[in-house]
């Protein structure tokens, strides 16, 4: 195990490389673990595609229910626990703060309501219905089903101290919607933060940290904001990771048992282990397009291991049909692969939308 020197060395060395950095002030994911598919291929697939098991998985029930928030769970906390509010969107109670990830509370992860992706679960709330006091909001990047306008613009309305996390190039647009406490981070870069609670000061620890994948949100921005995932440090020594949207190994044009993201061990080695993650795990299908972008199940199992989670809650599927997968299939083959990778159940959980769970 690395000292805290060693871990603060490696760490400064990373946040000093900036590989993931263009000259044309795009970004790019810097790993042999991407292989972009040629434009003319992919639009070719989303003219073609054929999603008709995920729609058969939907009318045969199999997506994840909703139930009501537990609200005497998230008024009185214990330890460090994870509320799934659907898709990627959590709220996360650690150390005597809440912390709210990617909400989207909107019917469509769309620019705008008429059109797009519908949810085909409900959202478990709507920003009224939240906790009295968030404290922090993480962003992981600008695609629509984790960056929502209408959600974020609420958010602010109704939390005006609230403190700001996101990766480059986030920090107009997040003003925009209203926020005044905005902190825009580059990979490897930190963040200490106070929240007073209960007349009790607090200080976080929020580390930007890299992910695989990329950004747009129209037709003449890509990647010209960054992307990320998250860990939180919290003052009595708990850590959070959040995936935010993310891949470990592109299909296409790739053997993926030789190319793997090496970003996610290096988030073990630095803050590593943690003691609870919310991992994505839907959103691949077909593999052959969307596996570097988006986190198959069986390499999600490997970002839990790498990041050296004690316990792993499943994010990223149940909510909107963005894929062809089986809407019921990414846990399903999480488990297995959790499973045969020697692990024990606790380890992973997958929870209904709008429940809680705490850290092992």
């Amino acid at each position: 195990m690395s000292t805290d020197d060693e871990r603060t060395q490696l760490r400064l060395q990373l946040l000093g490389s900036k590989a993931h950095h263009q000259k044309n002030g795009r970004f790019t994911n810097p790993w042999p673990s991407f292989v972009e598919v040629p434009p003319l291929a992919f639009y070719c697939h989303l003219l073609t595609r054929d999603t008709s098991a995920a729609k058969q998985s939907i009318k045969d029930g199999k997506a994840p229910k909703v139930v009501a928030l537990d609200h005497e769970a998230l008024d009185n906390p214990a330890g460090v626990q994870l509320t799934w509010l659907g898709h990627a969107s959590v709220l996360v109670q650690l150390d005597g703060a809440t912390i709210l990830c990617d909400p989207v509370f909107s019917d469509r992860c769309s620019p705008v309501q008429w059109m797009g992706p519908k949810r085909y679960t409900k959202a478990p709330c709507q920003v009224g219905d939240l906790p009295g006091a968030i404290d922090f909001l993480v962003i992981s990047h600008n695609h629509h089903d984790h960056f929502d306008w209408n959600t974020l613009r609420l958010v602010a309305e109704r939390y005006p101290d609230i403190q700001v996390f996101a990766p480059l190039g986030n920090g107009p647009m997040l003003e925009r919607a209203g926020f005044h406490n905005v902190q825009i981070g580059d990979w490897w870069q930190e963040f200490n933060a106070t929240t007073t609670n209960k007349d009790v000061a607090r200080t976080f620890t929020f580390a930007c940290t890299p992910a695989q994948h990329v950004t747009s949100r129209g037709l003449f921005d890509l990647n010209t904001t960054l992307w990320s995932s998250w860990v939180v440090q919290g003052p009595l020594g708990h850590r959070f990771f959040f995936s935010g949207d993310t891949a470990y190994s592109s299909a296409y044009g790739n053997d993926e048992t030789q190319a793997e993201c090496p970003a996610f061990k290096q988030i073990g080695q630095i803050y590593g282990p943690m003691d609870l993650a919310a991992v994505a795990i839907g959103g691949y299908g077909p593999e052959l397009f969307f596996c570097g972008l988006n986190s198959k199940p069986e390499h999600a199992v490997r970002i839990h291991e790498d990041i050296r989670s004690r316990k792993s809650v499943a994010i990223h599927w149940g909510t909107f049909m963005l894929t062809s997968e089986p809407v019921d299939e990414p846990p399903v083959r999480f488990a297995q692969e959790m499973k045969a990778r020697g692990h024990l159940p606790h380890a992973f959980a997958v929870l209904r939308i709008g429940e809680t769970t705490k850290a092992s």
